[in-house]
C-alpha cells in the first residue's frame, strides 16, 4: 500500500510555483491564494539547494558552462534571492519525500517511470480521465528514456488538466497547460503513493467536568447533562427531578 498521499505532494508543490503562472479559472486543491508563498527556481541536478552565489557558481561550472555562456546564465540567475531555493524536475519530489517525508531520496524522472509507476504508457494509449498527482513524462526520441516529469495538479475550467513542474532554468517551478508541452507518457506512482483523498485527522474531544463552580457553568452539554440524569431516574437530595435549565448548580 502506499505510504504518502499524493494529493499533500501536489499542495505543497504548488507553495513553491510562481504564481503569476497560475490561470485564473485554476481549480487546484489547494486556494490560489495559498500558492506560490515560497516560489523556487530551477537547476539541473539539484534537489532543493539554496540560490547562494557559491551555488550558483558550482552548478555553472559543473552542468551549464557547455550549455550556454556565462553572461547568459548570469542575466537569468542575478536576479535570484541569495537565500531562495532551486531544483530540478523530479528533485521536487525528492525534496518532498526527502525534507517533509524525513525519507531521503534523489532519483530521476526515468527511475521514477521504472520503478514507481503503474497504470503508465504512451499518453496516445491511454484514455482513462487524469488524477490529480499524476506523474506525466518527456521521452527522448534519442535515448528512448524519460527525461523530464511534472504532476497533474488540477483543471482549467473547459476540463484541460494542469501541470506542476520544475520546467527549466528560465522558468523555475511553475504550472503549465497539459496540452501545451510536449508529453509523452503518464502513470500513476502508485510504489509511493496513494491517490485516495487524505483523510483528515478526527478533532480532540474536549473534556467537560461537571462539577459547581463560580460563577455557575451553563450551555448545552450542562442541559444535555440534565436531560441525561432525568432520563436514567436521578433526583436531587429531595427527591425532585432535575430542572433542565442548563446550569450545572448545586442540586445537578
Amino acid at each position: 500500500m502506499a505510504k504518502y498521499y499524493i494529493e499533500n505532494f501536489i499542495k505543497w508543490a504548488l507553495t513553491h510555483v510562481k504564481r503569476s503562472t497560475i490561470p485564473l479559472d485554476a481549480k487546484l486543491p489547494l486556494p490560489i491564494a495559498q500558492c506560490g508563498t515560497d516560489p523556487w527556481n530551477y537547476l539541473f541536478g539539484s534537489v532543493r539547494v539554496m540560490t547562494t552565489q557559491a551555488t550558483i557558481n558550482y552548478y555553472f561550472n559543473n552542468h551549464y558552462k557547455n550549455k550556454m555562456t556565462r553572461a547568459d546564465y548570469d542575466a537569468i540567475t542575478n536576479s535570484w534571492s541569495r537565500t531562495g531555493y532551486a531544483t530540478d524536475c523530479q528533485g521536487m519530489l525528492d525534496a518532498y519525500l526527502t525534507y517533509v517525508c524525513n525519507e531521503k531520496f534523489d532519483i530521476n524522472a526515468h527511475m521514477n517511470y521504472t520503478l514507481w509507476c503503474t497504470d503508465k504508457g504512451t499518453i496516445a494509449s491511454i484514455n482513462r480521465p487524469y488524477v490529480i498527482g499524476e506523474a506525466v513524462f518527456m521521452c527522448s526520441t534519442k535515448s528512448k528514456k524519460m527525461t523530464h516529469v511534472g504532476w497533474i495538479c488540477g483543471f482549467r475550467a473547459n476540463g484541460e488538466p494542469l501541470v506542476v513542474e520544475a520546467r527549466g532554468l528560465a522558468y523555475g517551478v511553475v504550472v503549465t497547460e497539459l496540452s501545451k508541452r510536449n508529453w509523452t507518457h503518464r502513470g500513476l506512482m502508485t510504489a509511493k503513493f496513494d491517490y485516495t483523498k487524505p483523510q483528515e485527522e478526527p478533532k480532540p474531544m474536549s473534556i467537560i467536568k461537571f462539577k459547581k463552580t463560580n460563577p455557575i457553568k451553563t450551555g448545552e452539554p450542562y442541559l444535555a447533562m440534565q436531560k441525561a440524569l432525568n432520563a436514567a431516574g436521578y433526583t436531587d437530595t429531595a427527591g425532585k427531578v432535575l430542572e433542565e435549565d442548563g446550569k450545572w448548580g448545586t442540586k445537578s
